[in-house]
């Protein structure tokens, strides 16, 4: 009995070790399959954004290791390097291929040893290192040993331990790559931050969000206004090392080494002992010139260059780029950046902390800092760089006034005659371009006149008065109804639209531009039976079913506006002012640079900035408006 006793526990011991064992290899080849952070080839999901999300450091070699033979190029840095386009270096460097090795809590340890594995297994011709002025604080540091440490290939650990430790990692890990891979939609989401062809971030959502006042923006993101902690530049020698041995790399290697500190916004700045960070730039002088975009300047001071306290906005850097290879095509600062050598050191030094007083405060004026805690002496500076623009919107021009979308021709003269006598530019929508991408001013007292649907009547009535006065319009018009005077094919009568002959007249007279206010989807609730309400989806609509639909119903327009006129299309007016993160996002990448709602208020355009040409709002125009009630408002909202 003891016997049959004894062998029935060593057959359960038995069965319980093999269901250990059999587990641990399903978990295992679970993982490996998975591949969550992408270094087994991710043969199932093929999935790197989410893998370089998980770990750039990791995940961004694996890519790479199969890739490197697209790239000859490569910029590497912290996080702040996602701002700089591969596609503009590209351009800049003469046809080069670049890849972004960004590592977001990277410091230069990691991009000494990431920059020595590429040129040691890749064929390199431009290095291009960026720093901000975190990785003076600290050097060699790990968060996580998961998700920010470097590759095994890189950092030379032993890599049967590397990939075991991946191989046996929790499940979880495997578990939420599945889940996420699952929810995934199209716009970007905090599962795939990265775009793995070019190693960028996916800033599309961030890109198109809309900014406008500094003291809406402030409101939005008080993060702006932390005071942030002290820091000691305690690893500033063992940065300044890794930079003499990168270069040295590249020297030994006839690779183009390029050096660049990035823009930092003020706070941060305000963080960095003073007299250690001088130490540490004249160092770096010595050691190699370099490119400084850091310090107290005109970027340094507004927020809305910056996504956040710590990371500038993608036209940042291209402003940044711009600078270095003289590119005086896009509007850049004229204080933003200094190349530094040993011989200019000290006189950059001299007034690079200049302006450490300075402040900006939410009504866009900036002072000196008081002791107190206040401003004083303000005075206005955002005005040399952002314009207040309002943009009108008109509908129909008829005696009878039915609604309001319908205004007298009488009243809207008046709004003419007004908005002149007050000093008023009526501007188009390549100034407000200009303005925006080359810092080409407008005029004092800019105004966008815009019409939406295109009714006959702004052919007939609106356009001689605009001419009159020398006063410019947007028409943005509804592709489906051009020259109707019926509403599709429902035979409904409908207010008659201007034809595309008329259209061309208008044009040609270089008063009026015509862009798109859909082709179909400004929708009847009465009239269309498969309704849309605006450019909302539609109840039981796919994702994928809407951004079809959408799109083909952009490009039609678009198509049809370039056929007949010759126009491009570069705005896009929303059809009853809806729109979503998703429609912005998707007309951004179709080439539109602006978009109007209807909701009410003052437009802020910022040189440099496409972001405040997004969501424009637009006055509502009606009779019951006079001239001087019209100027009276766009003088209160001016303030």
């Amino acid at each position: 009995m003891e016997k049959k006793q004894a062998l029935s526990f060593k057959k359960w011991i038995a069965v319980f070790a093999v269901t250990i064992v059999v587990l641990g290899a399903l978990i295992c080849g679970f993982n490996v399959l998975v591949d969550p952070f992408g270094i087994f080839g991710d043969v199932l999901f093929d999935w790197y954004s989410y893998n370089m999300t998980q770990n750039p450091r990791a995940a961004k070699i694996a890519y790479l290791d199969k890739n490197y033979s697209k790239y000859d190029s490569y910029i590497i840095g912290c996080s702040k390097t996602g701002s700089y386009s591969t596609e503009a270096l590209n351009r800049y460097y003469d046809g080069a291929s670049f890849y972004n090795m960004l590592m977001y809590g990277g410091d230069m340890y990691d991009i000494e040893l990431t920059a020595k594995y590429i040129l040691e297994n890749y064929d390199v011709k431009n290095i291009v290192v960026n720093m901000g002025l975190e990785e003076t604080v600290r050097y060699d540091t790990q968060a996580d040993e998961m998700k920010s440490n470097l590759h095994g290939k890189v950092d030379g650990s032993s890599l049967p331990a590397y990939y075991g430790k991946y191989i046996f990692a929790n499940p979880s890990y495997a578990v939420s790559k599945i889940t996420a891979w699952y929810n995934d939609g199209y716009l970007v989401n905090e599962n795939d931050v990265f775009l793995p062809e070019s190693g960028v971030y996916d800033k599309s959502v961030r890109d198109v969000e809309r900014v406008g006042s500094l003291n809406e923006f402030l409101a939005a993101y008080p993060s702006f206004k932390t005071i942030l902690k002290k820091e000691k530049l305690d690893a500033k020698d063992k940065c300044l090392g890794s930079v003499k041995r990168i270069k040295e790399m590249c020297d030994e290697k006839g690779v183009s080494f390029l050096m660049i500190i990035s823009p930092i916004f003020h706070t941060e700045m305000d963080i960095y002992d003073k007299g250690q960070l001088e130490e540490f730039l004249t160092g770096l002088s010595q050691i190699t010139d370099y490119w400084n975009f850091s310090g107290y300047n005109s970027v340094s001071y507004e927020p809305r260059y910056f996504y956040d306290p710590y990371h500038f906005r993608n036209p940042v850097g291209d402003m940044v780029l711009a600078k270095i290879f003289d590119d005086n095509s896009i509007y850049m600062p004229v204080d933003l950046g200094r190349y530094v050598t040993a011989d200019n050191v000290a006189e950059h030094l001299s007034f690079y902390f200049g302006n450490h007083s300075k402040i900006l405060v939410g009504d866009g004026s900036s002072g000196e800092a008081d002791p107190a805690g206040g401003v004083k002496e303000s005075v206005t500076e955002t005005a040399a760089y952002s314009k207040n623009v309002p943009v009108l919107m008109y509908h129909h021009l008829d005696n009878a006034v039915a609604n309001d979308a319908i205004m007298t021709p009488e009243r809207f003269e008046e709004h003419m005659t007004a908005l002149k006598n007050d000093g008023y530019s009526a501007i188009s929508l390549v100034q407000l371009l200009d303005y925006v991408d080359k810092g080409v001013e407008l005029p004092e007292k800019p105004v966008l006149i815009t019409f939406d649907d295109g009714y006959a009547s702004n052919y007939e009535l609106a356009y001689p008065i605009l001419e009159k006065y020398n006063m410019k319009a947007v028409i943005n018009i509804i592709g489906v109804t051009a020259g109707k005077d019926t509403y599709k094919d429902t035979g409904a009568a409908i207010i008659p639209h201007f034809t595309y002959d008329e259209a061309r007249e208008m044009i040609e007279s270089g008063v009026i531009e015509i862009q798109s206010h859909s082709y179909d989807m400004h929708n009847s609730e009465v009239l269309d039976e498969d309704y849309r309400q605006g450019v909302y989806k539609k109840a039981g609509e796919t994702e994928e079913e809407y951004i079809e639909a959408f799109c083909a119903d952009f490009r039609r327009a678009e198509k049809e506006i370039l056929d007949n006129t010759g126009s491009s299309v570069i705005a896009y007016a929303y059809p009853n002012g809806f729109y979503t993160t998703l429609s912005e996002v998707l007309l951004s990448r179709m080439g539109v640079r602006i978009t109007m709602t209807v909701e009410e208020g003052m437009n802020t355009a910022i040189k440099g900035l496409p972001q405040s040409l997004r969501a424009m709002k637009r006055y509502r125009m009606h009779e019951r408006i006079t001239g001087e009630a019209l100027v009276e408002r766009l003088q209160k909202d001016g303030q």
